[in-house]
């Protein structure tokens, strides 16, 4: 008994000294992910509401202060690191878990949403970044957009820690990515602004250059009931508009010289068993080598460009072969192209050509990511 009453004294002294020297003081204690490295800082500043971290050296007559608005309660460091809660996501600091369940309805919004949304976005910046990662995630978008159609790719990360060990390590701490549809994304999981945001995203991206990237990190956190402990799983997401990997990009057209040219654009014959994803692949492949040379099938030969589709589709079995004149971008030379992406190979000898005019016959049933 007597040891309590003289820790009451002390305690009494202690508040007693900070309220007239007119200081108050809040602490914030940051949750450091592995390999973080702490620091030691002191700035105090008299007269206004400091925080201070538990990890950072302070004296030891300085109080601690709950976060929750309603609750007074006051600590000295040393007890405070024994006794008091933290949240779960960010540096605030309770002096039970009551206060902070009361406090979590009010505090979550700028809790979850900064930290945990600046995490996502630290994310997405290192997949840009990472050779390594930005390769995997490309082939991933596509081969889900030959056999899929548009879509994103999306990166879990079940916690915050697995969300920061892939930040600070790279790709071998990706985990899985997987390829979700436009059509199969869903307000429940996202939320509704962000299903809005995705959907515009998919239907805007050139598949042929670009990808989304869609990051959802779970933040469990308790929720604020009087009864036993509870706890919430809420997911924190962002979304970008991505590159795809320089690797997975088509390589430049062979060389003019300054001369017209024949391109002749040919599947070989039972490269891909899987004939609706031969035919897909070819489709982009055409539109891909056409474009190198500055021209768009769909604006330029819309009729070709609609039978393809048709093809593609399966709404007619065979595609017959087809002759277009465009003119390249680069040199500003009409060539001839030849459209033919299930023909036999015999007949590629078929095809009229002058000797002294260069041609070009490119395997469009070649996957994406052998290119």
């Amino acid at each position: 008994m007597q040891l309590i009453f003289k820790l009451r004294l002390v305690f009494r002294r202690l508040i007693l000294e900070s309220a007239s020297a007119g200081t108050n003081y809040t602490v914030d204690v940051r949750r450091h992910s592995e390999g973080c490295q702490r620091t030691i800082e002191q700035q105090p500043q008299p007269g206004r509401t400091r925080r201070v971290s538990f990890d950072k050296g302070i004296a030891e007559g300085e109080l601690v202060r709950c976060r929750y608005s309603k609750c007074a309660k006051a600590a000295p460091l040393a007890e405070a690191r024994k006794t008091f809660k933290t949240c779960h996501n960010c540096t605030h600091v309770y002096c039970s878990r009551e206060c902070r369940r009361a406090h979590w309805e009010k505090h979550r919004k700028t809790c979850l949403h900064s930290r945990v949304g600046a995490l996502c976005r630290k994310v997405i910046s290192n997949v840009k970044e990472d050779d390594e990662t930005l390769h995997h995630v490309s082939l991933l978008a596509r081969r889900g957009f030959l056999s899929r159609g548009r879509g994103t790719i999306k990166l879990f990360f079940s916690s915050t820690e697995n969300a920061e060990g892939f930040v600070a390590e790279g790709f071998r701490r990706l985990g899985d990515p997987t390829y979700v549809r436009w059509a199969d994304l869903t307000a429940e999981e996202t939320g509704q602004e962000m299903q809005e945001e995705l959907v515009r995203l998919c239907k805007a991206y050139n598949p042929e250059r670009r990808l989304v990237v869609y990051v959802a990190v779970c933040v469990v956190s308790e929720v604020p009931t009087s009864g036993a402990v509870k706890w919430e799983r809420q997911l924190v997401t962002r979304c970008a508009n991505m590159r795809l990997s320089r690797r997975l990009l088509a390589p430049p057209a062979p060389p003019s010289g300054g001369e017209a040219s024949t391109l002749i654009l040919t599947s070989l014959p039972g490269s891909n068993p899987d004939p609706s994803r031969a035919r897909q692949v070819s489709f982009t492949n055409i539109q891909r080598h056409l474009r190198q040379r500055g021209v768009s099938l769909r604006r330029h030969f819309p009729e070709v460009y609609k039978r393809l589709c048709d093809y593609v589709e399966g709404t007619t079995e065979r595609f017959t072969p087809v002759t277009v004149y465009p003119r390249d971008a680069l040199s500003g030379k009409t060539f001839m192209c030849v459209i033919m992406p299930d023909a036999e190979p015999e007949k590629l000898s078929l095809i009229p050509t002058e000797d002294n005019i260069p041609v070009y016959t490119i395997d469009i049933s070649v996957e994406p990511e052998q290119v």
